[in-house]
């Protein structure tokens, strides 16, 4: 009689091992997508800090040339800000661009991912800003940089400590 009895290999899956396959795909993404978002922050973060350093070299430089300036940093000079894509009367859409004024000739230096920025750059008498856009996906943020040799900063307010992590920084 016991040779008569034979185990009959199910080949479907039971609701409770598909539910623990769910549980344990959901747990991967609980400890993978942070962890991206953190590396896409901070890589967006190292763009603003390179384009930085080179807008406060060039205004060192712009400050220690006799013909150009008088010995000082320029003062409120928006260096690249980002002008967002509109619709016009017509209904056409106006891509985004760049405006502000390029006095110190590094438009060309700073970095940017494929056509945009993710911070505008703004130069005072001794800081340099850069606030985050539209692109980065939360506006408002910022880090600065006081000239000539620092030291790094984010702003205080409630936005930039969500975004940005000041061990981020130099």
């Amino acid at each position: 009689m016991a040779d008569n009895l034979q185990i009959e290999k199910r080949s479907k899956f039971s609701l409770i091992e598909l539910l623990m396959i769910i549980m344990l795909v959901g747990i991967l993404f609980t400890l993978i997508v942070p962890l991206r978002n953190d590396r896409i922050r901070k890589a967006r973060l190292g763009e603003a800090i390179r384009n930085i350093q080179i807008i406060a070299r060039a205004n060192v430089a712009f400050r220690d040339d006799p013909d150009k300036g008088d010995g000082s940093y320029m003062f409120e000079h928006t260096v690249v800000k980002y002008n967002e894509p509109y619709r016009d009367s017509l209904n056409h859409l106006v891509p985004a661009s760049l405006k502000g004024e390029d006095l110190l000739n590094i438009a060309d230096e700073l970095q940017k991912e494929k056509d945009f920025f993710y911070f505008d750059y703004f130069l005072t008498d001794s800081t340099v800003v850069a606030t985050t856009n539209s692109n980065f996906g939360k506006k408002g943020a910022s880090i600065y940089y006081y000239l000539p040799t620092g030291p790094w900063g984010v702003s205080d307010n409630d936005i930039s400590r969500s975004v940005i992590d000041p061990n981020w920084l130099p």
